[in-house]
């Protein structure tokens, strides 16, 4: 049985060194083509701009990645 780290790894691009934005559009596009694409961008850069200030951790960014592909 995986665990959150192993999910996280596989369905969120957590180790590919990309900087947190680009993990969270690349999650959020992934596999549903373009017509998502300023929406799943401007969350991505929401969730950069809200984590820079400290008011989202990397802990809740994972967590709400996990929710959305499990």
């Amino acid at each position: 049985m995986p665990n959150i780290e192993d999910v996280l790894r596989e369905k969120t691009y957590k180790d590919d060194g990309l900087e947190l934005d680009q993990r969270v559009f690349y999650t959020l596009s992934n596999e549903k083509g373009l017509q998502n694409h300023r929406n799943t961008k401007a969350i991505a850069h929401l969730m950069k701009v809200l984590h820079e200030k400290g008011q989202l951790s990397e802990g809740e960014i994972d967590e709400l990645l996990l929710q959305c592909v499990c």
